[in-house]
């Protein structure tokens, strides 16, 4: 995995926004072919509706394997978070357009990840996970597919607040970016599927990551099963860590480049 350092301009947007935009990560021959798999895994896969979301059988598929450590997102991800973390969810995400009539342009479905706030509540919510999104379509007008972010809402402390006969919060933003482009946001941001009001289907490939301490149910959703050595025999020390076995690849790779946060003290002189 190529070492991409965060910049100072990304941290601070990524802790103002809980979102970043990543330009130009996959090349079209890896667009092609990763493409070519999920259209696969697509067409084998139940479909109810527009939406359609497939989270097994992801990782069993070599090409794939890839954006497991994936330059130079994985890097930034492991600087927003820690080297310290495992691959807790996948998924491929298309949207089949839809008629452009009120109920669809209206419907929406606002939420936080990784389930903390039904447990917690939503005051003092700490960031633990952090989902990349890889697009293998262009996303280049509103309301083709793409997710709605409402900025800046990772750091409420409230439900969100929506205006009275909207359908959308203050602030919302729908990105627009190119097949090959990614983008990253945390688990306390904010965001729904917007619909997809064009003649073409919406393509996305979402890798998530989390801390381990988070545990082996995040793992379970979608990922590596303990009959399946296969696929760990596949990737290198810093994917069998991201894969949940007791491996620290990733933070070998991190004390390698200087990224390997201080150890936080149990006790102070006072």
């Amino acid at each position: 995995m190529d070492f991409v350092k965060l910049t100072a301009a990304q941290r601070q947007f990524f802790d103002e926004n809980g979102y970043l935009a990543v330009p130009d990560v996959l090349s079209p021959k890896m667009i092609d072919r990763l493409t070519q798999v999920s259209d696969r895994l697509i067409e084998s896969f139940d479909r109810d509706g527009a939406y359609v979301q497939r989270r097994p059988g992801i990782v069993q598929e070599p090409d794939f394997h890839p954006l497991l450590t994936q330059s130079p997102t994985v890097p930034l991800v492991v600087q927003l978070l820690s080297p310290n973390i495992q691959l807790h969810t996948t998924a491929i995400i298309y949207k089949f357009p839809e008629p452009a009539d009120e109920e669809v342009v209206n419907q929406r479905g606002w939420h936080r990840d990784s389930g903390l706030a039904e447990d917690l509540g939503h005051r003092n919510l700490p960031r633990v996970s952090i989902k990349v999104g890889y697009c293998l379509t262009d996303f280049k007008q509103p309301r083709s597919g793409f997710t709605l972010f409402a900025s800046s809402s990772h750091l409420l402390d409230t439900p969100l607040p929506i205006p009275k006969g909207e359908v959308d919060p203050v602030g919302t933003v729908e990105l627009c970016l190119n097949a090959g482009d990614a983008f990253l946001f945390e688990n306390r941001l904010f965001h729904t599927s917007a619909p997809n009001l064009i003649d073409r289907v919406s393509k996305v490939v979402i890798f998530g990551y989390a801390y381990r301490w988070m545990g082996g149910a995040h793992r379970a959703m979608s990922l590596v099963q303990p009959d399946e050595g296969m696929v760990l025999e596949q990737v290198d020390d810093i994917g069998k860590q991201l894969l949940g076995e007791p491996n620290d690849g990733l933070i070998t790779w991190a004390k390698q480049h200087d990224i390997f946060p201080e150890p936080t003290p149990w006790v102070m002189e006072c």
